[in-house]
């Protein structure tokens, strides 16, 4: 999976408040961009175009999926995550601007590799100053 940049939306209040999590998108060079439900979401969208879009399934003001409407048709990769019980499960929504539900759900330590893959790709893409 490759995307062009490095920024990347939070949608929704345990993604905002993942501090490990948004640490490690930091560390791996990932710009975060939060929003707490999906009105902000789409007025952040109107503002700055993301690379990565991660949200929860369920928001205070609807559900995740309408995120997926959002960003489809966009270069964009897109994962949901789905809370069960102490963890979650991320589930791969779109890639490179294409529908990818339907595909086996990461666990969060496959989808933290993902992640370091992909910034370890965007490293190496990055022009040279």
């Amino acid at each position: 999976m490759t995307v062009s940049g490095r920024d990347v939306l939070l949608v929704g209040q345990n993604l905002h408040g993942a501090k490990v999590f948004t640490e490690r998108l930091h560390g791996w060079g990932f710009r975060c961009h939060f929003a707490s439900n999906m009105r902000a979401a789409l007025d952040l969208l109107s503002t700055h175009p993301v690379d990565l879009g991660l949200g929860n399934t369920h928001l205070s003001d609807g559900s995740g999926f309408g995120l997926l409407v959002a960003l489809a048709g966009l270069p964009v990769s897109a994962f949901l995550c789905l809370s069960v019980e102490n963890s979650c499960f991320w589930l791969p929504a779109i890639h490179g601007g294409k529908k990818y539900l339907g595909l086996p759900a990461l666990r969060s330590s496959e989808f933290a590799t993902l992640l370091d893959e992909l910034a370890r790709c965007l490293a190496a893409e990055a022009p040279v100053n």
